[in-house]
């Protein structure tokens, strides 16, 4: 947990508490970048830092305080931060299940997703719980370094990730998502307030941000599919039940979807999920979502062979906790951990 309120500072207290993994955070994503061409980070990192600055201020001098408490350069640390956008033309291959059911009653939706990315940086992520000044709270699990990424606010407004990739992305200019995704979790009071935000940000990759409320943020569900020219939304279904995994589900988006054909996988795993879940939207336990995220048929949960270190694997499972506003995290696999929760 930060102690600092104040943007640049709490960047700094960050950078200096965690130097070791920022700066191995930073080490990995540097090989990543040189596998797609990108050698020096000095360039797209200033023009990173630029768009945050330009469209939150005071996220652009967390992530300078971040650079300073680790010693490394502001660009380097603003570049991880637009990671996405840098390996937009890079096939990455499919990523990240998540499933939402809205649910009937007194009871809080059920908000859950598989988080999928390199093996190799299994050790590289963290949840941090972010106070501020006027004393609100963003809790998000995220990478070293990477302002916000999957969490939940002290209103109960949540975000899930998953990203998308289509052929206008270009990761040259745009917000970085994952800022999108910390901003929204710092200011929104219901799930209105969080497309607003998503709405005003211009994007150069595309990513969708499921934004889910609680029952004191209006219980309701819109996934949010960042594009270049977007974005689009996609609904629950009648029965409050929202499934996404890698490809787009909304038009005009869905006509530069690149994923079906390059990662078909998101196709298996969404059609896996919809029929395991199928009418579920209003019952649906978060035991019995991580359940579903458990399945290994169709590659719901991702396992990497020992060793393989450039390969995907489920690096966590995270439950968002409507009722304590925060987050439930099972780090590996989720196969590998008992399936309790509501």
């Amino acid at each position: 947990m930060s102690t600092r309120t104040e943007p640049r500072a709490r960047g700094a207290e960050f950078g200096e508490t965690w130097r070791e993994r920022v700066t191995a955070t930073a080490d990995a994503y540097r090989e990543l970048f040189a596998r797609g061409g990108i050698h020096d980070l000095t360039a797209p990192g200033a023009r990173a830092l630029a768009a945050v600055e330009e469209w939150a201020p005071y996220l652009a001098a967390e992530i300078r305080g971040i650079a300073d408490g680790a010693a490394l350069p502001a660009e380097t640390v603003a570049a991880v931060n637009a990671r996405t956008e840098l390996l937009a033309s890079t096939r990455t291959g499919g990523e990240c299940s998540t499933i939402v059911a809205l649910r009937d009653g007194d009871d809080e939706p059920v908000a859950a997703q598989n988080w999928d990315w390199y093996a190799g940086h299994a050790a590289n992520w963290l949840e941090w719980e972010i106070p501020h000044a006027d004393g609100r709270r963003t809790t998000t699990l995220t990478e070293f370094g990477i302002v916000g990424k999957i969490g939940v606010n002290d209103r109960g407004v949540a975000c899930l990730f998953n990203i998308l990739h289509h052929r206008a992305d270009t990761g040259a200019h745009g917000v970085p998502v994952h800022v999108v995704a910390r901003r929204l979790l710092d200011e929104a009071d219901t799930v209105t307030d969080a497309l607003r935000i998503i709405g005003r940000a211009a994007t150069g990759a595309s990513t969708t941000i499921t934004v889910v409320g609680g029952r004191g943020a209006g219980r309701s569900a819109v996934a949010a599919e960042l594009w270049p020219g977007g974005p689009g939304h996609v609904l629950p279904d009648p029965d409050g039940l929202l499934l996404h995994t890698n490809h787009f589900l909304s038009r005009p988006g869905a006509h530069g979807d690149t994923e079906p054909r390059t990662d078909p996988d998101t196709l298996v795993r969404y059609e896996v999920l919809r029929r395991t879940l199928h009418a579920r939207g209003r019952d649906l336990t978060g035991a019995e979502a991580l359940a579903a995220l458990s399945d290994h048929e169709g590659g719901v949960c991702v396992h990497a062979p020992d060793g393989a270190d450039d390969v995907f694997q489920t690096l966590a499972a995270v439950r968002i906790d409507f009722t304590a506003r925060g987050l439930d995290i099972r780090p590996g696999p989720p196969c590998r951990r008992p399936r309790d929760g509501s």
